[in-house]
């Protein structure tokens, strides 16, 4: 009498141990089993149907993120037909009906239903029972006690005891992948600014930078000053800087008060009667942050800079595009402020007299957090690669940022070479390791091809 396909199985392989995939605790079942077929991280020999049949992958498919089947694209030979179409996945194969499939015509054109443990037939909307393959038996225990170990560690880098397991060279070209997406995510922002600003360039630049400039803290009260002060009209007045400062100030909040010292009143002064003719409306001052912050990067001070920087040079916003280099950017921005700002951090507060020239790290965050994001993404939008290069030249170029982040990776022996890959570490970080995506990373995805390597050897 002729053995059935899972009865070939049994014979053939060890035994199935705990039965991870079936444990209702672990929640990850149908997403990993999805990964173990595409990777192909199982035993493929003699691969067989539940009825018997013999079963050929040529192409297992490829996983889809819409609506629909979960694998397409896939190509598999049954008995002597050969089939194109898709692939269904289910921990259960009574989960085919669970969720309804067997009422979704979308689901007609699956070839292959691949399931960890068939407890049943299934049927598709017109009637067809798919072809079923069982994994349960095929499946190493390591793979799913990994992901187990990955899903429920409690650290920040599911995999930080394993990460040196992985060749510095394929991390390397993960976060060159990494960098890409983090720019291509802010293309997205920057094109959505774009279209709110009726796709004036200049404006969506002047947003950026100002954004850049207020840095983690006051970015959002920055970006509003950017709204209450639009870039012509800064720039209209950018021969005098008396009134440039004023309406900087002014237009930020800072001057709604009453005020003992000559300079702020000067400025107030000035405002005034340009708010008026204008028509500007101020931002709310207890919109911005002091606390907890170092004097040097009060919001106050970087205004004064940025005042020094739009009346340095006629086209300042233009030259800082046109350089392939950080160097002569940096130069560009580190400028400084005003005689009075040389003794004062706040009005009405003078302290020891100190040059408030931008330094070189704020410089280079603007560089890369707003420069950089605006090249890629209007290269984008417009089709030119050549600034979406140099965006990236860029970033190449300057030195990682220093924070918690990069020195977490650091610990664990992933060092930032340069902003580049400084940046692909905090994408890493808050959209794949805090969202537990460790079958997307291409760091979680090697551990697991690593098991099935090993056990291959076996």
């Amino acid at each position: 009498m002729e053995e059935t396909g899972s009865a070939i199985l049994e014979n053939k392989v060890t035994p199935r141990g705990s039965d991870l995939l079936l444990d209702p605790s672990f929640p990850y079942g149908e997403q990993l089993l999805q990964f173990i077929w595409e990777a192909g991280l199982f035993d493929r020999e003699d691969l067989r149907t539940t009825e018997g049949i013999p079963l050929e992958l040529l192409s297992r498919g490829r996983i889809q993120m819409n609506s629909g089947p979960d694998l397409r694209d896939a190509l598999v030979r049954i008995g002597e037909q050969l089939w194109a179409g898709n692939v269904e996945v289910h921990v259960r194969a009574s989960e085919w009906n669970a969720h309804g499939h067997q009422h979704d015509p979308a689901y007609n054109n699956v070839v292959l239903h691949t399931v960890y443990l068939h407890d049943g037939e299934v049927r598709t909307e017109d009637g067809r029972c798919p072809p079923t393959v069982e994994l349960r038996a095929r499946i190493n225990e390591e793979n799913l006690h990994l992901h187990q170990v990955l899903m429920n560690g409690l650290g920040p880098v599911p995999c930080a005891s394993r990460i040196q397991e992985v060749d510095a060279g394929r991390i390397r070209i993960w976060l060159e992948r990494l960098l890409v997406e983090r720019l291509e995510r802010k293309t997205t922002e920057v094109e959505a600014l774009y279209k709110r600003l009726d796709n004036d360039a200049a404006e969506t630049f002047h947003h950026m930078l100002l954004r850049g400039l207020g840095g983690n803290v006051n970015a959002e009260p920055f970006g509003m000053l950017a709204h209450a002060l639009p870039l012509k009209l800064l720039l209209k007045y950018r021969d005098d800087p008396t009134r440039t400062e004023a309406l900087l100030f002014g237009q930020a909040g800072f001057l709604a008060e009453a005020f003992t010292e000559a300079h702020p009143q000067r400025l107030q002064q000035e405002h005034a009667p340009l708010a008026r003719l204008h028509g500007l409306r101020p931002v709310p001052a207890a919109a911005w942050k002091f606390g907890r912050m170092r004097p040097a990067n009060f919001p106050t001070v970087r205004l004064a800079q940025w005042a020094a920087f739009i009346t340095g040079s006629n086209n300042a916003y233009g030259q800082i595009l046109e350089h392939d280099d950080p160097e002569p950017i940096c130069a560009l921005l580190q400028v400084e402020a005003s005689g009075y700002w040389s003794d004062h951090y706040r009005f009405e507060q003078p302290v020891g007299s100190r040059p408030k020239r931008l330094g070189r790290s704020t410089a280079d965050s603007i560089i890369i957090n707003s420069i950089v994001p605006y090249l890629f993404a209007m290269g984008r939008i417009r089709g030119h690669q050549p600034w979406m290069d140099r965006a990236l030249r860029l970033m190449e170029q300057l030195p990682a940022e220093r924070n918690s982040i990069v020195d977490m990776w650091a610990d664990l022996g992933v060092r930032a070479e340069n902003a580049a890959h400084g940046q692909a570490l905090l994408e890493l970080k808050k959209h794949y390791c805090a969202e537990r995506k460790c079958l997307s990373c291409s760091i979680g995805t090697c551990l697991h091809k690593r098991i099935g390597a090993t056990a291959a050897q076996r």
